[in-house]
Order: structure tokens, then sequence, then C-alpha cells
């Protein structure tokens, strides 16, 4: 036997046993414990619903503008000769005040001589009428002098009223807004001397989905061709979330009952009262002409709907419903209106229905959950 062939015997004898030592120690080694893992069903908050009575507000936005604004124009010619103190851009007045007086010199002259005319005037018919009585006139000599009469009452108004109108005055409490004339200027008829507008009342256009008009409750054309002013659904104008002193409140009055072409909107219209808060009001803010607000309308009618949470609804159009047996499936539904913390549904859903407030990302209809009893 050649010392190769020994050595391979050698190495073969090494390996075999190698093998069996090996073999034998697995065979000895401990099994491993076997953890079974148990998957249990995730862990939801729920919520049972039910249809109940909602007083919904409906949201819009506006801005503040006069009830009554007015160019005020020279009815008569001269110059102006007196200007109050209140005729400026943001001055305040009363009904009666003169704001503005025209050179009233000729006037009062044409007033005069109108005056004349008509005493003349007034002595001719007269005479006329005694002798005419006497049945010395004519039919037509008489008639002459009742229509000279009549034209010389008429000029005296006339006279009368171009000297009043030297004077410019308002039949309202109100504001100047834009002053376009002033102090020693020459007017002509139909100068504008100014711009002004009441401060008893405000208005705001207030534009209205289709959807919103059907819980708005505006007034009809009935309510609004009534004897009685229409006092609609309160209304509070917002003016800073952050600070609620400075809110004010209204109502609406009416709906301007066309939609808009471009937009689709229908506006209603919010009235304000004494916006300026002339009437010094504790605790009432100032709502100037031109301030955008942000307007909550609190309609006078109830409505009945199942309030979702905002959580509880995926993408504004499914909730998850679970079953008595706890298990999980996806609903389709229909938000009739939304707000801040909730969805409203009015059908599809019923009372009793339980359903998850909780969002799952992989749930499957079918799918069982757990209940929190928290």
């Amino acid at each position: 036997m050649t010392i190769k062939t020994k050595n391979t015997k050698i190495a073969i004898v090494i390996l075999a046993l190698s093998l069996i030592i090996y073999f034998f120690l697995g065979k000895m080694k401990p099994e491993p414990d076997k953890n079974i893992i148990d998957i249990k069903p995730p862990i939801v908050s729920s919520m049972i619903l039910k249809k109940e009575e909602v007083k919904i507000t409906v949201d819009s936005q506006g801005m503040v503008m006069p009830l009554i604004e007015t160019i005020l124009s020279a009815e008569v010619s001269g110059t102006i000769i007196e200007v109050s103190s209140k005729f400026l851009v943001g001055g305040v007045f009363k009904k009666g005040d003169v704001l503005m007086r025209i050179d009233p010199t000729t006037y009062d002259a044409a007033l005069d001589q109108a005056i004349a005319l008509k005493d003349q005037r007034q002595n001719e018919y007269e005479d006329a009428a005694k002798i005419r009585k006497q049945g010395y006139l004519s039919e037509s000599d008489y008639l002459s002098a009742v229509t000279a009469l009549a034209s010389a009452k008429s000029g005296l108004i006339i006279a009368q009223r171009n000297l009043d109108k030297t004077k410019i005055i308002l039949p309202y409490d109100g504001m100047v807004r834009v002053k376009s004339s002033d102090l020693g200027q020459y007017v002509n008829t139909g100068k504008q001397l100014g711009v002004t507008f009441a401060t008893n009342y405000a208005e705001i256009r207030l534009p209205l989905s289709d959807r919103d008009l059907i819980f708005a409750n505006l007034p009809t054309s009935s309510d609004i061709s009534g004897t009685k002013q229409f006092i609609g659904p309160r209304v509070d104008f917002i003016i800073d979330e952050s600070m609620p002193a400075m809110n004010r409140s209204g109502y609406i009055v009416r709906s301007e009952g066309v939609v808009d072409e471009k937009t689709r909107m229908t506006f209603a219209v919010a009235r304000l009262e004494d916006p300026y808060n002339l009437e010094d009001k504790a605790d009432v803010s100032v709502l100037p002409m031109g301030a955008f607000v942000t307007a909550k309308i609190y309609p006078n009618q109830n409505y009945q709907f199942i309030k979702i949470p905002r959580s509880a609804i995926i993408n504004n159009r499914q909730i998850i419903l679970i079953d008595d047996l706890n298990r999980i499936y996806y609903q389709d539904i229909k938000l009739i209106r939304t707000d801040k913390y909730f969805g409203y549904v009015l059908n599809g859903i019923e009372d009793g229905q339980r359903i998850s407030i909780t969002t799952l990302e992989d749930g499957i209809n079918g799918m069982s959950v757990r209940i929190d009893q928290q």
C-alpha cells in the first residue's frame, strides 16, 4: 500500500467520523419553541347614529353698503356763500341741517316780483268778477283774468321753490361720503356738490348657492309686498373671529329674486341698524360702509338630520358601518350640508346604526373589529 493510498483512507475515516458527530449533536440540540402569532382585530371607537332636530347656519359674505345714497346736485345757479362744518368727508349731519347755501339774492328778488304780480292778478280777478256779476264783462275777458291769476300763483310757487333750493338740506340723518364743491365756488344747475348716505340703516348683499337657498328661509314675494316690514332670519356679521365683541347682528329683509348668470348665485339682502352706532349704545362696534364681513344666517326653521362627525367621513362621501357581529362595511352617503365639526345626512342611513369614528387605512368590507369600550 502506497503512502498516498493510506492518506486517502485516513481522510475518508475522519470525514465520516465528523459527519457522525455532527448528526448526533444535531439530535441532542433542543427543538425551538413554536410561537403562534395571534392577529387580533383592530380596535375602533364607535357611535350610534340618531336622527335629531338640528338648527343649522348658512354661511356667506358681503360688503356693507348704504340703504340710501344721494348724489347732491345744484338745482339753481349761483355762488356758494356758506358751507356747514359738517359738510366734509366723514361728517355726520342731522335731518334738516343746512349743509350748503347758494347766494339767494337773485331768488329773493324773483320771489318779491312773483308776490307783487300775484297780488296784481288777484286784484284784477276780483274786479273782473264784480263787473261780470253786473253783466258788463264778457265770458272770455273773465276767463283771461282767471288764467292770469292762476299763472301768477304758479310763478309764485316756482319762485319760492327756487329760493328754497339755495339751501342744501336732506330729509335724513346721514354722513358725507364725497365733497365736490366748496365755499366761494360758482355752480351751475346740475353741478355735483357731493355724495351723502343715510346712517340709520346699512345693507349687505349675501350670495347664496342653490343648496343654501333650501335652508335660508328667504322671504317670498308676498312677504315683501305686505303692509308690514318683513323681518327674516337673524344674521350675525363677523368682522374678526378673534374679537367677538366687534360682531354685529342684523336680519334678512328680502331676496333679489334673480339668479346671477355668471356665478349662478341668488342674493339675499340683510339689513343692519345704526351701522356707525350713532346712538352710542354700549358694547356695540362700528361697521363702516365698504367693510367686508362674513355672515352667518340662522334660519327660523329646524331640520331633521343625522349628524356625523367630520372625522368619521371619508373623502366627504363614505362612512364605516359596524354590524351586530362587529364587522365593518363601507357605506356611501350624500352630505346635505357640512360645517366645521359635522356632516349632515338626510337619508340613506337609519337611526340606531353604529359607525366607526376611527379611520382604518387597510379596512375591507366584512373585516372584524373590536369596539373601544371607553
